[in-house]
């Protein structure tokens, strides 16, 4: 027998007594998963601050004409894989000895302007250095790292909304932590100032991302500091290699992101498709085809809510120009190629979503692996059932109970609202009172439960009406928004919710994304 249809029924009958003595009985709104050939099935579920993510970059000294061009091409390029971030590198490269002027902040500011248009956030780094293996021509010391962090702190606060987390970065080439042309990294005392002074300039709800374990190890002695630690792996590789920071599995580093990155932004890239294709043969890495299935399981395993949709995918340099019709054989095209079933997921007690590997007839069907990363990086919130008064009465506190689970490999960051609302004959929209829960207490499963069992979140939403709303039928629905006054009413900033047989409904000119729940009475 199901179990989740005897779970409805005695929860239903128990509400219904309850609710039996005030003379509204309650129903019960039982939700499916998106099936495979559904059309978000198809092409994956937009979804804020999480999922794949491009890589821009920015020389805040040379780009002054137009510094959203780059991010503009990348998210048309990029427009089918369902992207709402962007690694933004900020390079300081030409200004490592000056002060930052106000022409400066305003190149920065109207990137962040651009990303807002799109509706993405950003995986913010600022950088110097663009070269390794002691060719890049300038680097900043210590000290002038530390000068820009001071005059970085107001354009960080002004568009904390806009900002998912941010990148230790600053060290070295690429903002790695390697090869800078001062050998920062060699010293712990220029590396423990700078992550201190980042961490006081960042908002503190932010997490700042560092390499490798190590680094966020210096701050052990610091708690308050250390906790807000996370990690960005730069080179995603399932074999071990010399460049992998020695973080594959079965080191210490792979098992300190396991244990900490529950409660954790984590970001990663492969590496470039080209450094292996065609490769020095003897090469560790020659080409490498990064396996698709083992890629999925280090994301699970670390609760990635990011990865870079740029590398080893459709990659476009000087010399190899990126053809749609022909594409190469980097991974990420293999992982379009390589399919999974339910089976291949539960071998490693990963997620698997309601309906994921069936089609809308009930057929069982497969799943490329390139599919699942992108419907699984991050959250994935799949609604399970909604108690509810078979009427809603104004000037009455009607409660309504809805429960989820995260399907996804993290959980939800950031912080939102999240409101009951009404909409009416007309489209129009009453939202009702924010309900007291914070999104980031919906884990997919216990951290501390080896067999990753769905946690079944319960959400408790009021819902008292306006004394003068009109009597008559209405939408009701879930309206999970950012919590940023400026992004709030963007409806490309709120949370879409993984079923199949929940419309999600824009309203009133894309103020409000709302996932519908059902239909109900107002008296």
């Amino acid at each position: 027998m199901n179990r989740k249809w005897i779970y409805s029924s005695v929860m239903t009958a128990a509400f219904g007594l309850l609710a039996g003595s005030c003379g509204n009985r309650l129903r019960t709104v039982e939700f499916e998963g998106i099936c495979a050939d559904d059309a978000n099935g198809t092409y994956g579920l937009y979804n804020p601050g999480r999922g794949f993510r491009l890589e821009t970059a920015l020389d805040v000294a040379m780009d002054k004409d137009r510094p959203e061009k780059q991010l503009k091409e990348l998210s048309v390029k990029y427009a089918a894989d369902s992207v709402s971030l962007s690694q933004s590198y900020f390079y300081l490269t030409f200004l490592a000895d000056k002060k930052l002027t106000e022409a400066d902040f305003a190149t920065m500011q109207a990137y962040f302007d651009e990303l807002q248009r799109q509706g993405k956030k950003a995986v913010l780094r600022f950088a110097y250095e663009k070269d390794f293996m002691g060719r890049s021509p300038i680097g900043p010391t210590a000290e002038q790292i530390l000068r820009h962090l001071d005059q970085l702190k107001p354009i960080l606060h002004a568009n904390k909304d806009l900002i998912l987390v941010v990148q230790a970065g600053l060290i070295g080439a690429w903002g790695e932590w390697h090869s800078s042309i001062h050998g920062l990294e060699n010293s712990t005392e220029a590396k423990r100032a700078i992550l201190e002074k980042l961490l006081s300039i960042v908002p503190e709800e932010k997490n700042i991302q560092v390499r490798v374990p190590e680094y966020k190890n210096i701050l052990k002695d610091k708690p308050e500091l250390y906790r807000r630690i996370s990690f960005h792996d730069d080179f995603i590789v399932i074999r071990p290699d010399r460049w992998d920071g020695d973080m594959h599995e079965g080191t210490a580093n792979f098992n300190q992101i396991v244990k900490e990155s529950p409660y954790l932004v984590v970001d990663g890239e492969l590496p470039w498709g080209f450094w292996s294709v065609g490769a020095d043969p003897d090469s560790p890495s020659a080409g490498w085809i990064i396996d698709g299935m083992q890629a999925a399981r280090r994301l699970f395993l670390q609760h990635f809510t990011s990865l870079s949709v740029i590398h080893n995918y459709k990659e476009q340099h000087s010399n190899n120009r990126f053809d749609e019709s022909n594409p190469p054989r980097y991974s990420m095209i293999v992982w379009k190629e390589t399919m999974i079933n339910e089976d291949s997921l539960k071998r490693y007690k990963m997620p698997v979503s309601s309906g994921y590997f069936h089609l809308k007839n009930g057929k069982q069907t497969e799943r490329s692996v390139f599919d699942y990363i992108r419907d699984h990086l991050g959250y994935r919130l799949e609604l399970q059932s909604l108690q509810i008064p078979a009427t809603l009465k104004s000037g009455e506190e009607n409660l309504l109970k809805l429960t989820l689970i995260n399907r996804g490999f993290a959980t939800v960051f950031g912080e939102h609202s999240i409101h009951p609302v009404l909409i009416d004959t007309t489209g129009h929209v009453t939202e009702l009172a924010a309900a007291p829960v914070n999104p980031m207490d919906w884990q997919p499963s216990d951290p501390a439960d080896p067999e990753c069992t769905p946690l079944l979140h319960t959400i408790e939403l009021p819902c008292k009406l306006p004394q003068n709303i009109i009597p008559g039928n209405y939408r009701l629905g879930l309206w999970i928004a950012d919590a940023s006054e400026r992004l709030k009413y963007d409806s490309r900033y709120a949370i879409r919710c993984a079923n199949g047989n929940i419309t999600w409904t824009i309203a009133d000119k894309g103020r409000y994304g709302i996932n519908v729940l059902t239909e109900i009475e107002v008296e």
